[in-house]
């Protein structure tokens, strides 16, 4: 939904206080959608050896539109019980580390911030 067709849905009496405030949480909520997405990508293509598979792992626990569950992954994956959960553990540990060293840094105070000031209702 783009910015206008999310006006369109509101009253014409909206309040504007409370307008600015869900729009700044839209921002904030895509540009945290983006830097997961950035460590996301990290894991895939900077990992050494198992990359594509961490990658695989992350997006098919966390990442599908339906939720599914592990034992549901693991045959569509083709892992083995013990090889999916020390894969899922170890992806985890990589995308935090890129996320929080790497993703997080770059994204200080340059992108995704609120336009209006909070404090204005």
């Amino acid at each position: 939904m783009n910015a206008l067709q999310y006006m369109d849905a509101y009253d014409y009496r909206m309040n504007l206080g409370k307008l600015k405030k869900e729009v700044n949480s839209i921002i904030l909520i895509y540009g945290l959608c983006d830097m997961v997405n950035r460590a996301m990508t990290l894991v895939k293509y900077f990992t050494p050896n198992f990359g594509t598979e961490y990658y695989d792992v992350l997006y098919s626990c966390f990442c599908r539109h339906r939720k599914m569950a592990d034992m549901e992954i693991m045959l569509e994956l083709g892992m083995s019980r013990a090889n999916f959960y020390r894969k899922k553990k170890a992806a985890l540990r990589y995308l935090g580390y890129y996320f929080f060293e790497i993703v997080v840094p770059q994204s200080a105070n340059k992108r995704y911030k609120p336009s209006f000031p909070e404090t204005e209702e």
